[in-house]
Protein backbone atom coordinates (compact mmCIF):
# COMPACT_ATOMS: atom_id res chain seq x y z
CA UNK A 1 0.00 0.00 0.00
CA UNK A 2 1.33 3.26 -0.64
CA UNK A 3 0.90 6.30 1.81
CA UNK A 4 -1.85 7.61 0.53
CA UNK A 5 -3.65 4.33 0.44
CA UNK A 6 -3.25 3.99 4.05
CA UNK A 7 -4.36 7.73 4.66
CA UNK A 8 -7.97 6.86 2.79
CA UNK A 9 -8.21 3.13 4.58
CA UNK A 10 -7.79 4.88 8.15
CA UNK A 11 -10.47 7.36 7.22
CA UNK A 12 -13.04 4.56 6.01
CA UNK A 13 -12.43 2.87 9.20
CA UNK A 14 -13.13 6.00 11.06
CA UNK A 15 -16.61 6.94 9.05
CA UNK A 16 -17.47 3.35 9.13
CA UNK A 17 -17.59 2.73 5.43
CA UNK A 18 -14.83 0.32 5.60
CA UNK A 19 -15.34 -3.41 4.65
CA UNK A 20 -15.05 -6.27 6.87
CA UNK A 21 -11.42 -7.19 4.30
CA UNK A 22 -10.45 -3.44 5.01
CA UNK A 23 -10.68 -3.20 8.73
CA UNK A 24 -8.76 -6.69 9.27
CA UNK A 25 -6.27 -5.09 6.54
CA UNK A 26 -6.16 -1.57 9.02
CA UNK A 27 -5.04 -3.90 11.63
CA UNK A 28 -2.84 -5.78 9.92
CA UNK A 29 -1.48 -2.83 9.15
CA UNK A 30 -1.02 -0.75 12.83
CA UNK A 31 0.02 -3.79 14.70
CA UNK A 32 3.63 -3.29 11.77
CA UNK A 33 3.67 -0.23 13.78
CA UNK A 34 4.48 -1.98 16.82
CA UNK A 35 6.84 -4.41 15.20
CA UNK A 36 9.91 -2.02 13.57
CA UNK A 37 11.10 -4.78 11.46
CA UNK A 38 7.91 -5.13 9.56
CA UNK A 39 7.41 -1.50 8.17
CA UNK A 40 8.07 -0.53 4.82
CA UNK A 41 9.72 2.19 5.33
CA UNK A 42 10.94 2.67 1.63
CA UNK A 43 7.61 2.26 0.69
CA UNK A 44 4.97 4.15 3.74
CA UNK A 45 7.86 6.83 4.75
CA UNK A 46 8.61 7.43 8.15
CA UNK A 47 6.04 6.14 10.63
CA UNK A 48 6.17 9.42 12.89
CA UNK A 49 5.11 11.64 9.55
CA UNK A 50 2.66 9.20 8.59
CA UNK A 51 0.52 8.87 12.12
CA UNK A 52 1.13 12.81 11.99
CA UNK A 53 -0.88 12.79 8.60
CA UNK A 54 -3.34 10.46 9.68
CA UNK A 55 -4.23 12.26 12.49
CA UNK A 56 -4.20 15.17 10.29
CA UNK A 57 -7.25 13.83 7.97
CA UNK A 58 -9.23 12.11 10.92
CA UNK A 59 -9.87 15.12 12.75
CA UNK A 60 -12.53 16.44 10.28
CA UNK A 61 -14.37 13.14 10.49
CA UNK A 62 -14.46 13.28 13.98
CA UNK A 63 -15.64 16.52 14.10
CA UNK A 64 -18.29 15.63 12.15
CA UNK A 65 -19.29 13.33 14.38
CA UNK A 66 -19.97 15.93 17.09
CA UNK A 67 -17.73 14.73 19.17
CA UNK A 68 -19.22 10.89 20.11
CA UNK A 69 -17.71 8.18 20.16
CA UNK A 70 -17.55 6.36 16.85
CA UNK A 71 -17.45 2.66 16.80
CA UNK A 72 -17.97 -0.48 14.95
CA UNK A 73 -17.79 -3.78 15.92
CA UNK A 74 -18.20 -7.53 13.75
CA UNK A 75 -16.52 -10.60 14.82
CA UNK A 76 -16.37 -14.73 13.86
CA UNK A 77 -16.32 -17.34 15.40
CA UNK A 78 -12.82 -17.59 16.55
CA UNK A 79 -11.94 -13.36 16.50
CA UNK A 80 -13.12 -10.06 16.45
CA UNK A 81 -12.59 -6.83 15.22
CA UNK A 82 -13.16 -3.85 17.34
CA UNK A 83 -12.55 0.27 17.14
CA UNK A 84 -11.33 1.57 19.97
CA UNK A 85 -11.45 5.79 21.00
CA UNK A 86 -8.99 7.05 23.50
CA UNK A 87 -8.00 10.41 23.58
CA UNK A 88 -10.72 11.26 20.53
CA UNK A 89 -8.92 9.20 16.92
CA UNK A 90 -7.84 5.63 16.89
CA UNK A 91 -4.43 5.65 16.35
CA UNK A 92 -1.65 3.90 18.19
CA UNK A 93 0.74 5.70 20.56
CA UNK A 94 4.44 4.73 20.34
CA UNK A 95 5.27 2.48 23.75
CA UNK A 96 7.46 4.64 25.65
CA UNK A 97 9.64 1.67 27.28
CA UNK A 98 9.77 -1.74 26.36
CA UNK A 99 7.62 -4.48 26.52
CA UNK A 100 7.78 -8.13 26.51
CA UNK A 101 6.02 -9.90 23.69
CA UNK A 102 2.21 -10.31 24.09
CA UNK A 103 3.00 -14.69 24.10
CA UNK A 104 4.86 -14.31 27.42
CA UNK A 105 2.88 -11.78 29.09
CA UNK A 106 -0.31 -14.05 28.00
CA UNK A 107 1.23 -17.49 28.51
CA UNK A 108 -1.29 -18.10 31.67
CA UNK A 109 -4.63 -17.59 29.94
CA UNK A 110 -7.76 -17.72 31.37
CA UNK A 111 -10.65 -19.38 29.94
CA UNK A 112 -13.98 -18.66 30.03
CA UNK A 113 -16.48 -20.51 32.65
CA UNK A 114 -16.73 -23.83 31.57
CA UNK A 115 -20.51 -23.76 33.90
CA UNK A 116 -22.55 -22.18 36.45
CA UNK A 117 -21.54 -22.43 39.67
CA UNK A 118 -24.69 -21.01 41.44
CA UNK A 119 -26.01 -21.96 45.05
CA UNK A 120 -29.48 -22.25 46.01
CA UNK A 121 -30.04 -21.74 49.70
CA UNK A 122 -33.44 -23.29 51.06
CA UNK A 123 -35.54 -21.80 53.85
CA UNK A 124 -34.47 -24.09 55.94
CA UNK A 125 -31.03 -23.57 55.11
CA UNK A 126 -30.52 -26.36 53.19
CA UNK A 127 -27.47 -25.85 50.68
CA UNK A 128 -27.74 -26.95 47.04
CA UNK A 129 -24.98 -26.71 44.71
CA UNK A 130 -26.27 -26.56 41.15
CA UNK A 131 -23.44 -27.25 38.57
CA UNK A 132 -23.49 -30.84 40.87
CA UNK A 133 -26.81 -31.54 41.33
CA UNK A 134 -28.79 -33.47 38.20
CA UNK A 135 -31.43 -32.53 35.99
CA UNK A 136 -35.27 -32.98 36.96
CA UNK A 137 -36.70 -32.40 40.41
CA UNK A 138 -34.15 -31.24 42.89
CA UNK A 139 -36.20 -30.43 45.93
CA UNK A 140 -39.74 -30.48 47.27
CA UNK A 141 -40.95 -27.44 49.69
CA UNK A 142 -44.18 -28.37 50.79
CA UNK A 143 -46.47 -28.13 47.78
CA UNK A 144 -43.66 -26.70 45.12
CA UNK A 145 -41.25 -28.25 43.83
CA UNK A 146 -38.12 -27.20 42.26
CA UNK A 147 -36.26 -28.86 38.97
CA UNK A 148 -33.41 -28.36 36.64
CA UNK A 149 -33.77 -28.93 33.38
CA UNK A 150 -30.70 -29.72 30.79
CA UNK A 151 -30.00 -25.94 30.12
CA UNK A 152 -29.79 -25.31 33.70
CA UNK A 153 -32.39 -23.13 34.30
CA UNK A 154 -34.14 -23.57 37.73
CA UNK A 155 -37.95 -23.59 37.78
CA UNK A 156 -40.46 -23.70 40.56
CA UNK A 157 -44.33 -25.23 39.98
CA UNK A 158 -47.14 -25.23 42.47
CA UNK A 159 -48.42 -22.67 45.34
CA UNK A 160 -47.81 -22.91 49.02
CA UNK A 161 -49.20 -19.98 51.24
CA UNK A 162 -46.47 -21.33 53.73
CA UNK A 163 -43.70 -21.20 51.61
CA UNK A 164 -40.35 -19.73 52.70
CA UNK A 165 -37.73 -17.74 51.67
CA UNK A 166 -34.90 -19.30 48.49
CA UNK A 167 -31.97 -17.67 47.42
CA UNK A 168 -29.76 -18.24 44.48
CA UNK A 169 -26.12 -16.90 44.71
CA UNK A 170 -23.95 -16.59 41.69
CA UNK A 171 -20.58 -16.52 42.26
CA UNK A 172 -17.64 -14.83 40.31
CA UNK A 173 -16.63 -17.41 37.62
CA UNK A 174 -20.33 -18.36 36.58
CA UNK A 175 -22.23 -18.47 33.53
CA UNK A 176 -25.30 -16.19 34.60
CA UNK A 177 -28.21 -18.41 35.19
CA UNK A 178 -31.75 -18.15 34.72
CA UNK A 179 -34.75 -18.95 36.56
CA UNK A 180 -38.31 -19.56 36.48
CA UNK A 181 -40.02 -18.43 39.56
CA UNK A 182 -43.53 -19.71 41.22
CA UNK A 183 -45.63 -16.73 39.19
CA UNK A 184 -44.10 -17.14 35.76
CA UNK A 185 -41.64 -14.74 35.53
CA UNK A 186 -38.27 -15.25 34.28
CA UNK A 187 -34.97 -13.80 35.56
CA UNK A 188 -31.41 -13.86 34.68
CA UNK A 189 -28.57 -13.65 37.26
CA UNK A 190 -24.93 -12.58 36.81
CA UNK A 191 -21.86 -13.58 37.71
CA UNK A 192 -21.51 -12.32 41.54
CA UNK A 193 -25.42 -11.10 41.81
CA UNK A 194 -27.58 -12.75 44.48
CA UNK A 195 -31.69 -13.22 43.99
CA UNK A 196 -33.69 -13.61 47.12
CA UNK A 197 -37.67 -14.64 46.29
CA UNK A 198 -40.30 -17.40 48.26
CA UNK A 199 -40.94 -20.37 46.77
CA UNK A 200 -44.40 -19.34 45.84
CA UNK A 201 -45.95 -16.03 45.64
CA UNK A 202 -49.10 -15.06 48.10
CA UNK A 203 -50.75 -11.59 49.24
CA UNK A 204 -51.08 -8.65 47.66
CA UNK A 205 -47.60 -8.46 46.14
CA UNK A 206 -44.80 -10.32 44.62
CA UNK A 207 -41.56 -8.96 46.35
CA UNK A 208 -38.00 -9.73 45.25
CA UNK A 209 -34.43 -8.98 46.65
CA UNK A 210 -32.01 -8.31 44.08
CA UNK A 211 -27.89 -7.81 44.07
CA UNK A 212 -25.64 -7.44 41.60
CA UNK A 213 -27.42 -7.74 37.85
CA UNK A 214 -30.46 -9.13 37.07
CA UNK A 215 -32.53 -8.91 33.80
CA UNK A 216 -36.66 -9.36 34.95
CA UNK A 217 -39.50 -10.97 32.33
CA UNK A 218 -42.04 -10.27 35.00
CA UNK A 219 -45.50 -12.29 34.21
CA UNK A 220 -48.10 -9.46 34.64
CA UNK A 221 -50.64 -9.43 37.49
CA UNK A 222 -52.41 -6.10 37.80
CA UNK A 223 -54.05 -7.47 41.08
CA UNK A 224 -50.11 -8.63 42.68
CA UNK A 225 -47.59 -6.11 41.47
CA UNK A 226 -44.04 -6.91 41.45
CA UNK A 227 -41.23 -5.51 43.80
CA UNK A 228 -37.41 -5.60 43.18
CA UNK A 229 -35.90 -4.33 46.07
CA UNK A 230 -32.49 -3.53 46.53
CA UNK A 231 -30.58 -2.31 50.06
CA UNK A 232 -27.63 -0.78 48.82
CA UNK A 233 -28.67 2.07 47.70
CA UNK A 234 -31.77 1.42 49.12
CA UNK A 235 -34.26 1.35 46.17
CA UNK A 236 -37.93 -0.61 45.41
CA UNK A 237 -38.57 -1.23 41.92
CA UNK A 238 -42.64 -1.39 41.23
CA UNK A 239 -44.06 -3.62 37.90
CA UNK A 240 -46.71 -5.05 36.22
CA UNK A 241 -45.28 -7.02 33.74
CA UNK A 242 -42.64 -5.76 32.06
CA UNK A 243 -38.67 -6.66 30.88
CA UNK A 244 -35.83 -4.50 32.42
CA UNK A 245 -31.99 -5.07 33.61
CA UNK A 246 -30.82 -4.49 36.84
CA UNK A 247 -27.65 -2.94 37.91
CA UNK A 248 -26.34 -2.38 41.44
CA UNK A 249 -23.17 -4.01 42.52
CA UNK A 250 -21.31 -3.00 45.14
CA UNK A 251 -18.06 -1.74 43.88
CA UNK A 252 -19.92 0.62 41.86
CA UNK A 253 -21.65 1.93 44.39
CA UNK A 254 -24.69 2.80 42.64
CA UNK A 255 -27.56 1.39 40.75
CA UNK A 256 -29.30 1.29 37.25
CA UNK A 257 -32.41 0.14 36.32
CA UNK A 258 -32.61 -0.21 32.33
CA UNK A 259 -36.13 -0.41 31.05
CA UNK A 260 -36.91 -2.91 27.67
CA UNK A 261 -40.76 -2.67 27.74
CA UNK A 262 -43.33 -1.73 29.49
CA UNK A 263 -43.40 0.66 32.35
CA UNK A 264 -41.71 0.54 35.92
CA UNK A 265 -41.43 3.02 38.54
CA UNK A 266 -38.00 2.98 40.54
CA UNK A 267 -38.34 4.37 44.10
CA UNK A 268 -35.45 5.49 46.46
CA UNK A 269 -35.60 7.15 50.19
CA UNK A 270 -35.26 11.15 48.03
CA UNK A 271 -37.15 10.46 44.74
CA UNK A 272 -38.90 8.91 42.11
CA UNK A 273 -38.87 8.08 38.83
CA UNK A 274 -41.41 6.63 36.17
CA UNK A 275 -39.28 4.89 33.59
CA UNK A 276 -41.03 4.43 29.74
CA UNK A 277 -39.26 1.75 27.47
CA UNK A 278 -35.77 2.92 26.13
CA UNK A 279 -34.93 4.69 29.37
CA UNK A 280 -33.09 4.23 32.68
CA UNK A 281 -32.57 5.90 36.39
CA UNK A 282 -29.24 5.42 38.08
CA UNK A 283 -28.84 7.02 41.15
CA UNK A 284 -26.84 10.03 41.66
CA UNK A 285 -25.31 11.76 44.07
CA UNK A 286 -27.66 12.77 47.53
CA UNK A 287 -30.01 9.85 46.93
CA UNK A 288 -31.13 11.96 43.56
CA UNK A 289 -32.20 9.66 41.02
CA UNK A 290 -31.13 10.78 37.08
CA UNK A 291 -33.13 9.73 33.68
CA UNK A 292 -31.23 8.41 31.20
CA UNK A 293 -33.23 8.52 28.05
CA UNK A 294 -31.96 7.07 24.20
CA UNK A 295 -30.14 3.92 26.15
CA UNK A 296 -28.39 1.79 24.28
CA UNK A 297 -30.60 -1.44 24.91
CA UNK A 298 -28.61 -4.09 23.74
CA UNK A 299 -25.25 -2.95 25.64
CA UNK A 300 -27.55 -3.06 28.33
CA UNK A 301 -28.80 -6.76 28.15
CA UNK A 302 -25.59 -8.25 26.49
CA UNK A 303 -24.62 -10.33 29.47
CA UNK A 304 -27.66 -12.27 29.21
CA UNK A 305 -27.26 -12.86 25.74
CA UNK A 306 -23.64 -14.19 26.05
CA UNK A 307 -21.69 -10.83 25.26
CA UNK A 308 -18.82 -8.37 26.75
CA UNK A 309 -20.30 -4.62 25.23
CA UNK A 310 -18.73 -2.13 26.49
CA UNK A 311 -19.22 1.46 24.78
CA UNK A 312 -16.69 4.30 25.70
CA UNK A 313 -15.89 2.55 29.00
CA UNK A 314 -12.97 3.25 31.18
CA UNK A 315 -10.64 0.55 32.19
CA UNK A 316 -11.26 -0.11 35.56
CA UNK A 317 -15.51 -0.29 34.45
CA UNK A 318 -13.78 -3.02 32.17
CA UNK A 319 -11.58 -4.74 34.83
CA UNK A 320 -14.61 -4.78 37.15
CA UNK A 321 -16.52 -6.76 34.60
CA UNK A 322 -14.01 -9.40 33.77
CA UNK A 323 -12.61 -9.74 37.28
CA UNK A 324 -16.47 -10.92 38.01
CA UNK A 325 -16.80 -13.25 35.22
CA UNK A 326 -13.67 -14.86 35.14
CA UNK A 327 -12.65 -14.51 39.27
CA UNK A 328 -9.42 -13.19 38.71
CA UNK A 329 -7.97 -10.43 40.63
CA UNK A 330 -6.97 -7.09 39.07
CA UNK A 331 -3.67 -4.88 39.67
CA UNK A 332 -3.04 -1.24 38.14
CA UNK A 333 0.24 -0.16 37.54
CA UNK A 334 -0.82 2.41 35.24
CA UNK A 335 -3.98 4.86 35.06
CA UNK A 336 -5.75 4.68 32.38
CA UNK A 337 -7.83 7.45 31.32
CA UNK A 338 -9.17 6.52 27.83
CA UNK A 339 -12.79 5.36 26.97
CA UNK A 340 -12.45 1.81 24.82
CA UNK A 341 -15.52 0.36 22.86
CA UNK A 342 -15.59 -3.57 22.56
CA UNK A 343 -18.17 -5.92 21.52
CA UNK A 344 -17.03 -9.67 22.03
CA UNK A 345 -18.51 -12.95 22.90
CA UNK A 346 -18.51 -13.92 26.47
CA UNK A 347 -17.32 -17.74 25.83
CA UNK A 348 -13.49 -16.76 25.24
CA UNK A 349 -10.53 -16.93 27.04
CA UNK A 350 -9.83 -13.68 28.86
CA UNK A 351 -6.94 -13.06 26.39
CA UNK A 352 -9.23 -11.88 23.42
CA UNK A 353 -10.49 -9.37 25.23
CA UNK A 354 -7.49 -7.84 26.29
CA UNK A 355 -5.59 -8.37 23.29
CA UNK A 356 -8.25 -5.94 21.41
CA UNK A 357 -7.93 -3.71 23.92
CA UNK A 358 -4.22 -3.80 23.47
CA UNK A 359 -4.28 -3.00 20.13
CA UNK A 360 -5.28 0.41 20.90
CA UNK A 361 -1.50 0.70 22.27
CA UNK A 362 -3.37 2.97 25.10
CA UNK A 363 -3.06 -0.49 27.80
CA UNK A 364 -1.33 -2.93 27.91
CA UNK A 365 -1.88 -6.51 30.52
CA UNK A 366 -0.13 -9.23 32.04
CA UNK A 367 -1.49 -12.22 33.23
CA UNK A 368 -0.19 -14.51 36.09
CA UNK A 369 -2.19 -17.13 37.33
CA UNK A 370 -5.52 -15.66 37.96
CA UNK A 371 -4.44 -11.80 38.68
CA UNK A 372 -3.98 -9.60 35.39
CA UNK A 373 -1.89 -6.47 35.81
CA UNK A 374 -2.88 -2.95 34.06
CA UNK A 375 0.50 -1.85 32.76
CA UNK A 376 1.21 1.03 30.14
Amino acid sequence: MTKEEVILLAEKVVSGTATDAELLQYNQLFNAFQQQGDWNEQLLGDQQQLEAAIRERLQPVLRRRSGKIIHWSRWAAAAAVVLVLGTGYYFYQRQPAPLAPQAERFRNDIPAPAGNHAVLTLGNGQRILLDSAGNGTLVVQGQVSVSKNANGQITYAGADTASSLNTIQVPNGSKPLAIVLGDGTKVWIDAGSTLTYPASFHGNQREVAATGQAYFEVKQNAHQPFLVTSASPKTTIEVLGTAFNFRAFGDERKMQVTLVNGAVKVNTPNASQVLHPGEAAATASGGALQLIKNVDLQQATAWKDGLFYFDGADITAIMSTLQRYYNIDVVYQTDVKDLFVAKIPRDVPVSQLLNLLEMTNLVHFKIEGRKITVIK
